[in-house]
């Protein structure tokens, strides 16, 4: 589970201290934990939101599906980055704290006994963060240090950071086709790249570039799960248009709205078998099929509420979760073969911004 970013009732508070200094860097069986798959959750358990609190923190608030119940924790700082591991129902978040010299961390968090750590230092590092991948507690970082980018790696349990690779466009972090491989797409004002490394070999496998043509605007960016496409929503004077690039040939192909949108496009996923795109746009989830390149519109899902927000996937079934701009609940959509939905209403206390589910 990814992405960018973006909770009372219990509140817990427990951060440890900061992870001690670098140790020398070791060799083999962290890289080969962080190169085996992990084990896929059964039924998704936890719904979890976000959004910024006072005096410089972010409030995380975490609604247990099976009983409704919300509980709370602070986590300092300003969260910039998310990723999962959901059969570990463990969450981990990026947070920079203050302004002029701002420090970056990782925090770890038990979503189940809402409890919260600090794991990682990436200031430490002398990293500034722009994306990060956590599997079997190996910490795969992306980030620029003196203007210039690196892939790190760190043992959560044992500590001691790792050069892998350097001189790279950073960006999305996303697994590879192989348990070995992590891809970085960057996409820019003028460029899509992608690099492909292999973090067994610390090397950079191959790097392929090209210029992506979308006007400036309101620009919403997202690979498949593969990482052998890219897609771009751009939305500029209430339309709104869909690019498809197949990032190995830089080939392209684009569709345009019929209908212009009142609204602001907030956030996009795409289904986890790469089929379908979703958006969010007035009250709206836009859907698209997916064949590579080649795009169909479908019809879109028409929300009770004045705006969505944020969108999640279930990891177990054909379920979408959606923040809104109306406080105190999030829509639970579950969606049909046959392209029919229904809508549940989950009282949730609070404003509701990015969301994530387990």
């Amino acid at each position: 589970m990814k992405r960018w970013l973006l909770l009372v009732l219990a509140l817990a508070y427990g951060v440890s201290a900061c992870q001690g200094p670098e140790v020398p860097s070791r060799s083999g069986p962290s890289l080969q934990a962080a190169s085996q798959p992990q084990k896929r959750t059964q039924s998704d358990r936890f719904l979890c939101s976000m959004e910024p609190g006072n005096g410089g923190f972010t409030m995380l608030k975490v609604m247990d599906l099976s009983n409704r119940t919300v509980r709370s924790v602070f986590v300092p700082g300003q969260v910039l980055s998310v990723d999962g591991v959901p059969s570990e129902r463990k969450l981990y978040l990026s947070s920079r704290e203050g302004e002029d010299q701002p420090q970056f961390t990782l925090f770890e968090v038990d979503v189940e006994k809402l409890l919260i750590r600090r794991a990682a230092s990436f200031s430490q590092a002398g990293l500034w963060p722009s994306d990060f991948l956590v599997r079997n507690n190996q910490l795969l970082a992306s980030g620029t240090r003196q203007g210039q980018g690196l892939l790190l790696s760190l043992d959560l349990v044992q500590g001691g950071w790792q050069n892998l690779v350097h001189s790279f466009a950073t960006g999305n972090l996303e697994w590879g086709k192989t348990p070995d491989q992590v891809q970085a797409v960057a996409f820019d004002e003028d460029r899509i790249t992608r690099t492909t490394i292999d973090i067994r070999q610390k090397r950079i496998l191959n790097v392929q570039s090209f210029n992506h043509g979308i006007p400036f605007g309101n620009n919403v960016g997202l690979s498949s799960p593969d990482s052998s496409y890219f897609y771009a929503l751009h939305q500029l004077k209430g339309e709104v248009e869909i690019y498809a690039y197949d990032i190995a040939s830089g080939a392209s192909n684009n569709l345009i709205s019929a209908e212009k949108a009142v609204g602001i496009l907030y956030s996009s996923v795409i289904s986890r078998d790469g089929r379908f795109l979703y958006a969010t746009i007035d009250n709206k989830i836009h859907r698209y099929e997916l064949i590579g390149t080649q795009m169909k519109r479908l019809p879109p899902i028409e929300l009770r509420t004045s705006e969505a927000r944020y969108l999640a996937l279930s990891h177990t079934g054909p379920v979408l979760y959606v923040s809104h701009d109306r406080k105190n609940s999030v829509s639970q959509i579950t969606l049909q073969a046959d392209g029919s939905y229904t809508i549940q209403d989950l009282p949730y206390p609070g404003q509701n911004n990015e969301i994530f589910v387990f």
